[in-house]
């Protein structure tokens, strides 16, 4: 039976139409949630990771060869995860393993790799302690958690001026639970008060929403993934709750647009970069992502997804070759690498880059660039 599910899963992986045979390409494997419910940060990602891979291409590839991403579809479902991961880190010659945005499925994912001593790069999972985890294969493209809450913390004491905060928790995943810790931790450390804490299961029914105790909290700070975030919105609203209501990169998805216009006020998140960040490598990114797929990114996982293709391709460039060990090693020391999300800087012994972190306000229909907050 075992044996039979991975012959099947095997059809889920899909070669890219660019990819030419024997030693002319530099095979890198790529897992991500094309169906299920973690497509919708999951799929931008990937087209991101496509347009860059094209851009290398047609600019002459790396070391003379061409980049051939070998796609699988792990489909929202923690087993396929597990069973693709095994078939990537199994083929012959795969320089690298990149993707997928959740911690959940990374800590699914990256034990078949790492066991093999292949690079994994998760391209926006952001549990610090992933590459402590899993060893020194292991690399994250994005910030960790408690940088993001850090930033939010700051955002919403210091700019929005609040003073007392209520939390809502995700428990079912890693990521809710690991951002609302450091949120917490941040946000009383800048002089806030946490007035009240409750926790919740994803896709509830109904969600931990304010008291009407003596205190009404100056802020709503719901740790959510991008599936329960329009819906949690939506009841605060509904229930009367008109304060800001604030989040960390799970905000960051096209689903908040099923908010309807009356309770779309006053939500902000921290995010890895907001794609009106008049940058002009972000602006030229967001062009040649419309170009390439005839659509705007929808959210910053797009260019994660750019950016961990051409963090790879950097390393396999320094290091002069596509060998794994040589490219951890040369990912280890990356001090110099400007990405559109950011400025990649891995601190010795430490494989989570130090970036900045973007505050994005969302209002009936529209995300909009309020600041950048440094990581020092």
């Amino acid at each position: 039976m075992r044996l039979h599910f991975l012959l099947c899963l095997s059809f889920l992986v899909m070669f890219s139409s660019t990819a030419a045979a024997g030693d002319k390409t530099i095979k890198v494997g790529v897992l991500y949630n094309l169906t299920g419910n973690m497509a919708a940060i999951d799929q931008p990602a990937l087209h991101g990771m496509e347009l860059a891979k094209d851009i290398i291409n047609s600019e002459g590839g790396v070391l003379g060869k061409k980049i051939s991403l070998v796609i699988s579809d792990c489909r929202s479902d923690l087993d396929s995860t597990v069973m693709a991961s095994e078939i990537l880190a199994g083929q012959d010659d795969v320089a690298a393993v990149i993707g997928l945005n959740d911690t959940d499925y990374v800590m699914a994912a990256a034990p078949a790799v790492t066991a093999r001593n292949i690079v994994f790069i998760t391209s926006g999972a952001t549990m610090q302690n992933l590459p402590y985890m899993y060893g020194k294969y292991f690399f994250m493209a994005a910030f960790g958690d408690n940088m993001q809450a850090r930033a939010v913390a700051k955002f919403a004491r210091r700019r929005l001026n609040t003073e007392n905060c209520f939390v809502g928790t995700d428990v079912s995943t890693e990521f809710t639970k690991t951002l609302s810790k450091y949120f917490k931790r941040r946000y009383r450390k800048y002089g806030g008060k946490i007035i009240d804490e409750v926790w919740y299961n994803s896709d509830a029914k109904q969600y931990p929403l304010p008291g009407t105790g003596e205190v009404t909290p100056d802020v709503l700070f719901m740790s959510s993934t991008p599936v329960d975030a329009p819906k949690y919105i939506t009841q605060a609203r509904s229930a009367g709750y008109n304060q800001p209501i604030v989040s960390g990169d799970g905000f960051d998805t096209p689903g908040l647009l099923q908010i309807p216009n009356e309770y779309a006020h006053s939500i902000y998140f921290a995010t890895h970069v907001a794609l009106d960040n008049p940058d002009p490598m972000v602006q030229e990114f967001v062009d040649s992502y419309e170009r390439m797929f005839e659509v705007k990114p929808k959210s910053g996982f797009a260019a994660l997804g750019y950016d961990t293709v051409m963090l790879l391709a950097h390393a396999i460039k320094k290091a002069g070759s596509a060998d794994s060990t040589a490219i951890k090693d040369a990912l280890s020391a990356t001090t110099d690498f400007k990405g559109i999300t950011g400025h990649f800087s891995y601190p010795e012994g430490v494989r989570v880059p130090m970036k900045s972190v973007d505050i994005v306000k969302y209002s009936n229909g529209t995300f909009t660039f309020v600041e950048q907050i440094s990581p020092n």
